[in-house]
């Protein structure tokens, strides 16, 4: 009795299959949408625009930027913090900037852009939060200025560089600096 069942229902399914097979559907709409292959609308040109605007310095800081840039290098350092390079607007007094973070044990490490052991730079110390940060200015050759904002948060030390060929005095120049650090930056 077992073996006369097995081949009644394989001929049931294999019927019912078939039948599936030669059922269309006669819906007008589902017709019309399966049928209808509408012409690819073609791309417009593509802008330069970033797909983020916020760059992850440490798990409490992030630097949010309020206009547009590119990000030019991204590398880790030491294992515990990161390093970024970005290119911004030519219309601004800093057009690159380096953003970089790294754990107290590795701030005697820490690569700066540019090292002079020479040349006393002109340091300024501003409040930052309940804290203090240093923006040292240095004369470099060429008539330009080398710019670094130092500030530690929750045991990371946060190192801003950049440099501009605006002639200021050095303090004013530190505090556009400062200003531009603290516009982006957001700690937690």
């Amino acid at each position: 009795m077992k073996w006369a069942i097995n081949p009644v229902l394989i001929l049931v399914l294999i019927t019912v299959s078939l039948g599936f097979s030669f059922c269309k559907t006669t819906n007008p709409v589902a017709k019309a949408t399966n049928e209808k292959n509408p012409n690819p609308k073609p791309s417009e040109p593509k802008q330069n625009i970033p797909l983020t605007k916020e760059l992850r310095l440490t798990y409490h800081a992030v630097w949010v930027a309020k206009e547009n840039f590119e990000l030019k290098e991204s590398i880790s350092l030491f294992g515990t913090g990161n390093q970024y390079t970005i290119q911004l607007a030519e219309t601004q007094n800093f057009t690159w900037l380096r953003l970089s973070s790294t754990d107290r044990e590795n701030q005697s490490q820490f690569r700066y852009v540019y090292k002079e052991d020479t040349q006393n730079p002109d340091v300024s110390y501003f409040v930052w939060g309940q804290k203090k940060c240093s923006v040292q200015v240095y004369r470099m050759p060429g008539g330009e200025f080398y710019v670094r904002w130092e500030g530690i948060h929750n045991g990371f030390l946060l190192v801003f560089e950049s440099s501009t060929k605006k002639i200021e005095s050095p303090k004013e120049l530190a505090k556009s600096f400062h200003e531009l650090v603290l516009g982006s930056l957001d700690v937690y």
